[in-house]
């Protein structure tokens, strides 16, 4: 069987992102005798997606973002996984080759939603963002979350008339509610971003549309609109990638559906962590739950924690850039009244200070956090983390969540 003691001796992983270099690189901490081969159908090395708009602003080199990988891994770039055997337990990949393995692990994360996906942009049209495009003359940021919203304050950075176009109706609609992201877009402005909400990117224009429109290529707006455009970086979200896991025959619905244990309910051999795994019904698609997730999955195969378990998460995302400080978290978006006020058994906290743009919120339920938004001062984000984290009862006195508003932490 090759599994000795419950521990895996062979071990497959199929992708070599965020999720898959934390999962080898753990994995071998606990137990470097085992066999692992990586398969990456990227020829580039595994790097930290989080800090890719750090190296558009200028603030990291590309080499700065590389992830460590463990010496002794038999890794494979630029090569796919095309079928899973799972009656033989094999694998066979780009190249021909096949693989055995006693443990597949599916770390294959979620590829990018494209909003026109018709669309066949030529030389002037839509391009992937490189460091040779990263000076272009008039960009066009499609998708106003936080990976959108961090985009455009980058390349504003680089003092280019920025444009950002989002379909919702205002910014990061839904992780904040009106209010926040009326003080997000200011904040945007202030910053020399041009922001179009309410209304989606229906397409490129290639060339001159009309006496008022743009001499070279742009977007055209879904009211009419076109706005000029030297660059569209398109931020429209992901979805997971799980054609591999569908092709095998496992249960997939957005992700490839798996127990606590991050196997997948169809077959105790394959595991699927990060972005294309879903969970109890949820895909989470951020850094620390794939973290988490390949942590209690390394201490499994590993055989250092054979009872070790994935029961969620319960994580504060962030955005911290030179223009606001941004932490998001659960259920945000409940409708406010003034301050604090109850709604059946639902309890809200706010205060904001429009003119430095600050504000803060806080959602309770059955006196329990469960859910935030701390926007332009994240001076309480450690005791509001600590109280959504715990899901312990609140005292009755809760403005320590919100009290050092305006002061320095």
């Amino acid at each position: 069987m090759g599994r000795e003691d419950g521990v895996a001796r062979r071990v497959l992983v199929v992708g070599c992102g965020m999720a898959g270099a934390r999962f080898v690189g753990r994995l071998t901490a606990l137990n470097p005798d085992i066999r692992i081969t990586v398969l990456d159908g990227e020829q580039r090395p595994a790097y930290n997606r989080t800090l890719l708009t750090g190296v558009l602003a200028g603030r990291h080199h590309p080499e700065d973002i590389a992830l460590p990988l463990p010496p002794g891994i038999d890794l494979r770039t630029g090569v796919r996984a095309v079928t899973v055997h799972r009656a033989t337990r094999t694998v066979v990949d780009s190249t021909g080759t096949e693989h055995t393995y006693d443990a597949l692990v599916l770390a294959t994360g979620s590829r990018p939603r494209h909003p026109w996906p018709r669309s066949r942009p030529g030389p002037g049209g839509c391009r992937h963002l490189t460091d040779d495009h990263a000076d272009a003359g008039a960009p066009v940021v499609v998708g106003g979350g936080l990976l959108g919203v961090e985009t455009a304050l980058a390349l504003a950075a680089r003092t280019l008339p920025v444009t950002l176009v989002h379909r919702g109706p205002h910014l990061l609609h839904r992780h904040l509610d009106t209010r926040a992201g009326a003080l997000l877009r200011g904040v945007l402005e202030d910053a020399g971003v041009t922001v179009r909400t309410g209304t989606p990117a229906s397409g490129p224009v290639d060339g001159p549309d009309g006496p008022d429109g743009p001499e070279g290529p742009g977007v055209r707006l879904g009211n009419g609109d076109v706005v000029g455009a030297d660059l569209v970086v398109l931020t429209s979200g992901t979805r997971p990638r799980v054609g591999l896991a569908r092709r095998a025959g496992l249960p997939v619905r957005s992700g490839v559906v798996v127990a606590d244990t991050l196997a997948s309910v169809g077959d105790p051999d394959v595991y699927a962590i990060g972005d294309c795994a879903e969970h109890r019904g949820v895909v989470h698609d951020t850094a620390v739950p794939a973290w988490q997730q390949a942590e209690v999955l390394a201490a499994r195969l590993s055989g250092h924690d054979r009872h070790a378990r994935f029961t969620g998460a319960r994580t504060l995302t962030r955005l911290i850039t030179k223009d606001v400080d941004l932490a998001v978290f659960g259920e945000a978006t409940t409708a406010i009244g003034a301050g604090l006020r109850a709604a059946a058994r639902t309890d809200v906290l706010s205060v904001s200070d429009d003119r430095r743009r600050v504000y803060k919120k806080i959602v309770t339920r059955d006196d329990r956090v469960v859910g935030g938004i701390l926007l332009g001062d994240l001076s309480t984000v450690d005791t509001v983390r600590r109280a959504y984290e715990t899901t312990g009862p609140l005292p009755p006195d809760r403005l320590h969540l919100v009290s050092t508003l305006g002061g320095d932490g």
